[in-house]
């Protein structure tokens, strides 16, 4: 798989990460810590970085680069979602699904501030929506009419935090 720019042109080992599936990982040699400013440049749109991974979609692929406990940063494509038109649709990127009784919770990394995010996210889902109710936030829940579920939006320093459950 050809890496996208920027990453292209540092020296990545490639591994499985895996032996029971079949997906590989890039394994970053040089430089050690990636560089955070030419991926800001070229990737401005992407949350996370030095303290929290990093997630990107890039032509039609979501990429993540993290680092793990030896402080080895490893890049990687994200396969295990649905198609995009089965997910919620706003400027976030899913990160992790969890199945729990009988309901799917879809978790989404958002890099723009609370109220803004929920203003750009009215437009599109007003008409969808049924309810509010506030948590820790005014209208911080969203209830979905029919079988849309519930979203949750939780800040978390200039991140927020959804949860779509199903």
């Amino acid at each position: 798989m050809d890496l996208p720019v920027v990453l292209d042109d540092w020296d990545w080992i490639e591994q499985p990460i895996s032996s029971s599936i079949n997906v590989n990982a890039h394994f970053l040699e040089k430089p050690k810590i990636p560089d955070w400013d030419a991926l800001q440049q070229f990737y401005p749109y992407c949350p996370g970085g030095e303290t929290i991974f990093w997630l990107c979609p890039i032509d039609g692929t979501d990429w993540t680069l993290f680092e793990v406990e030896n402080g080895q940063w490893v890049l990687m494509p994200m396969t295990a979602f649905p198609p995009k038109e089965k997910l919620l649709k706003g400027p976030f990127t899913p990160i992790s699904k969890h199945k729990s009784n009988g309901r799917t919770a879809w978790v989404y990394l958002a890099r723009y501030p609370f109220k803004q995010l929920q203003t750009s996210m009215m437009f599109y889902y007003s008409q969808k929506i049924d309810s509010f109710q506030s948590i820790e936030r005014k209208n911080d829940v969203w209830i979905f009419k029919e079988d849309m579920g519930r979203l949750m939006f939780s800040e978390q320093g200039k991140y927020v935090i959804l949860v779509h459950v199903l």
